[in-house]
């Protein structure tokens, strides 16, 4: 495959930006992996996500070259069809990749100005079809698939989806006559492995996500508050803030939590930042209503943290390998029960669980096939 090939990539925000989470690594480990292969720009909005202001230091509306590929920040007043239509006249693409499916601005409208060209459209729903998520303002969701559907967008996409789970998930909304490849999510380079500090009785846990129902973050709260008051639990919070209206109702739960459990929240961190956090902590605690692949889930793995998360996603049979434990959210007494077997444990028990979860995440994050099956999407 020749280098010159080009790619054109849609996502509502990206690095500067980090409040997003996974689908901002999901791109830029596609860069990291691809850029040898492909020339790849990237089409974004001059905010993070949940912000008012833009970025500072940045020039908008016009490319700005990196070392791996090229970007665009586009102020409000640029993202529209002919902005769009003109950006696509500049250069030879041969793909457009879309991170995700019910953005207007940067799926929908673009979509939409190149409905009647030869390029090749890859689409990512990343997790949103799934029945968890979908259950979240269901008639807006219904209203923009039907949409889609009517103008047939569906039938001219090559669909990534990042497990069978997933694939699954796009069939039962748009049909099965589709083409959808199998693409696993990248992952980026590991740090080396160090030895956690494990007191028993003693846990520090976290969760790490945006603030939204979707991540279920209020019934994290509560298993918590029935674990055994002998113990002494740190729950660290880390994520930007999505829902406001959500995040006052787990603000007034934490002022009723009991007095063994510490609760911090530590806002939205950085990716490359995050490693020195996750260093001192145990387990991630995320009941998660759906997640297509969970990068917090492959992030925690890759820093020695085994999980507690929902059967929502596609890691499931944990326990015997290992990583943790999938739950279902119909067990509450079973996500307690985990936390304090988690919390009982002594530094060389937990060390055989740490160990494993991350010798897991590099196994995984290392596979050659990874690469080969994310190329695919684009032949």
């Amino acid at each position: 495959m020749l280098k010159n090939e080009k790619i054109l990539i849609f996502i509502d925000w990206f690095l500067p930006g980090y409040k997003a989470g996974g689908p901002i690594q999901s791109v830029n480990n596609i860069i990291f992996h691809l850029h040898d292969t492909f020339d790849i720009s990237i089409v974004t909005s001059n905010k993070d996500l949940g912000e008012a202001l833009p970025y500072a230091d940045l020039e908008f509306n016009r490319w700005q070259v990196r070392a791996n590929y090229k970007v665009i920040y586009l102020d409000e007043n640029h993202q529209n069809r002919n902005f769009y239509r003109n950006l696509l006249k500049e250069e030879a693409y041969q793909y457009v990749y879309f991170n995700s499916l019910f953005s207007i601005q940067f799926t929908l409208l673009p979509l939409w100005v190149m409905r009647n060209s030869s390029l090749k459209c890859v689409l990512a729903p990343r997790g949103m079809v799934g029945k968890g998520a979908l259950a979240i303002k269901p008639f807006k969701k219904k209203l923009f698939i039907s949409l889609f559907k009517l103008k047939g967008l569906h039938k001219r996409l090559i669909w990534h989806a990042t497990s069978h789970l997933e694939q699954q998930e796009i069939e039962q909304q748009f049909g099965h006559d589709l083409d959808i490849r199998i693409a696993s999510n990248l992952s980026s380079k590991m740090t080396p492995f160090s030895f956690k500090e494990k007191q028993a009785n003693r846990l520090n846990v976290f969760f790490l996500s945006r603030i939204a129902l979707k991540k279920n973050l209020l019934k994290a709260l509560d298993y918590l508050s029935y674990t055994d008051v002998s113990h002494h639990i740190k729950f660290s919070i880390i994520g930007p803030v999505d829902e406001q209206d959500y995040w006052d109702t787990c603000e007034a739960f934490i002022e009723k939590m009991p007095k063994h459990v510490e609760v911090n929240y530590l806002g939205a961190i950085p990716n490359n930042q995050l490693h020195a956090v996750l260093k001192d902590q145990h387990i991630l605690l995320l009941p998660t209503m759906h997640e297509n692949f969970g990068h917090v889930i492959m992030e925690s793995w890759q820093n020695g943290c085994p999980v507690l998360i929902s059967d929502q996603t596609p890691w499931l049979d944990l326990e015997e390998k290992y990583l943790g434990y999938a739950i279902s959210l119909s067990k509450s007494d079973m996500f307690v029960k985990q936390l304090n077997y988690f919390s009982e444990m002594d530094a060389d028990h937990f060390h055989k669980w740490s160990k494993s979860a991350y010798d897991f995440a590099a196994a995984f994050t290392q596979k050659p096939q990874l690469v080969i099956d994310t190329k695919k999407l684009f032949k």
